[in-house]
């Protein structure tokens, strides 16, 4: 994660899982989703409308593990615009997302927040920050570095950045392995430590045994959209 983001971290607790770790980051089979808050109303393309079963062949996680969403065919936004990476070399960069609620706020651009949730298909150099700044004109509340000369920008300086990595799921580092699925399926299915609470689960094809981890997003957020800041009116003597 940068700095300013909250969410998930993954840790490795052995040498062989930091190893496979790095192999499934690297070969971008590590799907993740953020949760942001924006400073007005991101642009929408109509010609850029996916639905979730397109999502799914671009490989983007879009509803596992008993998600509300499963099953259902939502509309979503893809950007498929290329950024320069931390290597200065110009990469293919791939981000689908849709709003969740928008908020009225005399203090952000467009007079309104909007939530959206975020899927990268890649992992560029602050790629959520600059697809929502540059692509759909509008930037996170408390990005710093890609505001530009949006209205209303500063009033949200000292707020933090809104952007949270809230899900994540990956093959299993051990279970996957031809050892691990022979100790997967030779537990029962009562065994507690089969499933984990839900957090380790059969692919839908079974193929695979992948982790499910999902936090909420920090109380913060919920706030801000609750009682976003206004504009104070000035007042006059009558």
């Amino acid at each position: 994660l940068d700095k300013p983001t909250s969410g998930l971290l993954l840790i490795a607790k052995t040498k062989p899982a930091k190893a496979e770790l790095v192999r499934l980051f690297t070969e971008r089979d590590v799907r993740k989703t953020y949760t942001a808050i924006i400073n007005g109303r991101p642009t929408e393309f109509s010609e850029h409308t996916i639905t979730s079963s397109q999502a799914h062949d671009l490989g983007v996680d879009v509803g596992y593990f008993g998600d509300r969403n499963a099953g259902k065919d939502i509309k979503w936004q893809l950007i498929d615009h290329a950024l320069e990476d931390n290597d200065k070399k110009t990469k293919t960069a791939v981000t689908i997302w849709r709003p969740l609620q928008c908020v009225e706020c005399s203090k952000a651009a467009d007079g309104v927040l909007t939530l959206v949730e975020l899927k990268p298909k890649s992992g560029r150099y602050h790629q959520l920050r600059r697809h929502m700044a540059w692509v759909c004109k509008r930037p996170l509340v408390g990005d710093r570095s890609y505001s530009g000369e949006i209205e209303f920008k500063h009033h949200f300086r000292d707020h933090g950045l809104y952007l949270c990595s809230n899900k994540v799921t990956l093959p299993h580092p051990y279970y996957n392995t031809t050892t691990g699925r022979m100790a997967w399926d030779a537990m029962k299915d009562s065994d507690p430590r089969k499933y984990v609470g839900g957090m380790i689960r059969l692919s839908a094809d079974k193929r695979k045994v992948l982790v499910h981890a999902e936090i909420e997003v920090p109380a913060r957020f919920q706030k801000l959209l609750d009682s976003p800041p206004e504009v104070e009116k000035e007042q006059t003597n009558a």
